[in-house]
């Protein structure tokens, strides 16, 4: 391993694995590298990086530097300066900081960080271990090199108690990939405003972004993080080939299990434990089996058995020796899988027959951000700007369809409610994939309290259809646990989700394709059946480049644009967006139909 310094990105890496801090410094890709969340999340990053830099104007910007070390060793002999990306190096370790500001003999230490954290919240601490860790590898870096100073930590972070007092915040940032180095995807963000504009003293002094203090908490830390810093420098001055791990069932998420020129590094380290088929790792809950001290996968595992058939049914119960849901689910899952069958309940058809007609299949579009789109919200506020409804009237009847779209630069929540409320009303059933539809209701109802909005038919429709605690019942039926109770299918493997039930059902039941209001979603691909997500119309052409709208974070990232994109004032492109989001929303709903449909045959087969 030529290059044996451990940066501070290296160090968070290696915590969670010592042997992903090897296929790291080789350049592996990682599943997240073609994540589209997770890109959108770390845009986000990127975002509130610029803004709390903003908050100090007279910084110096050091990422671009090329000898930023001696760059920042030169700057730090000023009496007083702030720093941005301060390259510190010690003993083999490597940091930038996000922000350092020096006051005569005392350094402030400021590690900005997109996750939200709740300022009146007691129990904070425990929820942001991983980036207090951050913070106090930093510190103790940069104490080794200045130890005649004071040090004081911070994490910067979006406060969720706080809210902000600007309109259209989020469209103060412009951004674009940089992709000047290969091993490193970055975003660029501009500010949109000029500097010491007004616009700018308002974000000086909007309050969404606080320092949390954290020198007690890196100091009890400080002994732990020097005896991991010394174990990661070993192994990166030793050969990782011979460093030996015991495989276990955390490794089933490893990032690293990604095809990318000849190398995966979770293949590397299973070896032919990799290759059953079907594998261990696709057991629903297989983590739990057993009991989650001494869960049982992990000595099968040790014993070289990764088949899920090598799991006994035995095996599948409770610690008190009863089977609970969650075995039974286990154990439908392993019976049908070996036998290459699917299933559905005896109580599936007096479960759709309580459905009270017309029903009403609903999906809705949010987003969350960092920075709130609209004044007096709170960093990772809720947005509704979107829903799609099929409406079933009878068993026979072709689906209905009705939907609603923000296009509007305001604060679009309480329009969404009152659109769907005028939509469908008190009778009939409606129907939910999970539980978000729930969730964003009750949000909703929450924040006409929070800003004191009047609607006195919409706050009893909301109390009516929305579930609004364990001990409520609301209207909605989730199709996500009736499937997990009630139906499964062996291209489902452990999942229960949407994205993987539509495809099992829509690609072994040919009868679907020939139902008319169905049939636009057939489409074959070198002779293999399309998931009808993936034969979605594929493309519009959006300013000299092609997108296409097939996930919910590409639905998030639509709306951005609509809302702040470069062309937010061209309403041909906005139009365009608009149809993409359309095209998507309306899918996951006619997706729910499409998979009652097929329940229904089955269970009348019966």
């Amino acid at each position: 391993m030529n290059n044996i310094l451990l940066s501070k990105s290296d160090f968070k890496i290696a915590s969670s694995c010592i042997k992903k801090l090897h296929y790291k410094k080789l350049h592996y890709s990682t599943n997240n590298d073609d994540n589209e969340y997770m890109q959108m999340l770390a845009e986000g990053g990127y975002i509130v990086g610029k803004m709390a830099t903003l908050k100090y104007p007279d910084g110096i910007d050091l990422s671009e530097e090329k000898d930023a070390i001696t760059k920042t060793k030169e700057l730090l002999s000023n009496e007083n300066i702030t720093l941005f990306e301060a390259a510190i190096s010690s003993n083999n370790k490597l940091i930038r900081i996000d922000i350092l500001e020096k006051k005569g003999n005392v350094f402030n230490l400021i590690e900005v960080k997109a996750k939200s954290f709740d300022s009146f919240d007691e129990n904070t601490d425990k929820k942001l271990k991983e980036y207090i860790e951050d913070v106090a590898y930093q510190t103790m870096v940069l104490q080794e090199v200045y130890p005649d100073y004071k040090i004081n930590s911070f994490l910067y972070m979006p406060d969720k108690a706080q809210v902000t007092d600007i309109e259209g915040l989020a469209g103060w940032f412009k951004k674009e990939n940089d992709n000047s180095n290969p091993n490193f995807r970055k975003v660029k963000v501009d500010f949109i405003h000029p500097i010491n504009s007004i616009k700018h003293k308002q974000l000086i002094a909007d309050p969404i972004l606080q320092l949390k203090p954290l020198n007690d908490e890196v100091n009890k830390m400080l002994p732990e993080i020097k005896k991991k810093i010394n174990i990661f420098l070993k192994h990166l001055s030793e050969d990782f080939k011979n460093l030996e791990l015991d495989l276990n069932k955390d490794c089933f998420k490893c990032e690293y299990n990604c095809d990318n020129n000849g190398h995966n590094g979770y293949k590397e380290c299973w070896g032919k434990l990799a290759e059953p088929n079907p594998h261990i790792s696709e057991m629903y809950h297989v983590g739990t089996i057993g009991g989650n001290k001494e869960p049982i996968v992990n000595a099968l595992i040790k014993d070289g058995k990764t088949s899920m058939y090598d799991i006994c049914e035995s095996d599948l119960k409770k610690s008190d020796g009863t089977v609970g849901s969650r075995n039974e689910r286990q154990l439908i899952q392993l019976l049908n899988t070996k036998n290459k069958t699917e299933w559905f309940s005896e109580n599936l058809k007096s479960e759709l027959n309580q459905w009270q007609y017309p029903l009403y299949f609903i999906d809705f579009e949010t987003s969350t951000n960092a920075i709130p789109f609209h004044a007096d919200m709170r960093p990772y506020e809720m947005i509704a700007f979107q829903w799609s409804c099929h409406i079933v009237e009878s068993p026979d009847a072709q689906p209905k369809h009705l939907e609603w779209i923000n296009m509007d630069y305001d604060f679009p929540n309480f329009k969404f409610a009152e659109s769907l409320m005028e939509a469908i009303g008190y009778n009939g059933t409606p129907l939910m994939w999970a539980t978000h539809e729930n969730t964003t209701l009750r949000a909703i109802y929450n924040q006409m309290e929070e800003r004191n909005y009047k609607n006195n038919k919409l706050k009893e429709w909301l109390e009516n259809i929305v579930k609004m605690d364990d001990k409520d019942e609301g209207r909605f039926i989730d199709m996500n646990a009736l499937t997990l109770k009630h139906y499964f299918h062996p291209d489902m493997k452990g999942k229960t989700s949407i994205k993987k039930t539509l495809p099992a059902i829509w690609n072994n039941n040919s009868y679907l394709h020939k139902i008319p209001w169905f049939a636009q979603y057939y489409k074959e691909e070198y002779g293999e059946i399309l998931s009808p997500y993936k034969a979605l119309k594929d493309q519009i052409e959006i300013y000299e480049q092609t997108e296409v709208v097939n996930d919910g974070t590409g639905a998030m990232r639509a709306y951005f644009e609509i809302m702040f994109g470069d062309f937010k004032d061209n309403q041909k492109i906005r139009e365009n967006w608009r149809d993409l989001l359309l095209q998507y929303c309306e899918l996951d709903t006619m997706a729910m139909v499409i998979i009652w449909t097929h329940w229904i045959k089955l269970t009348n087969k019966k």
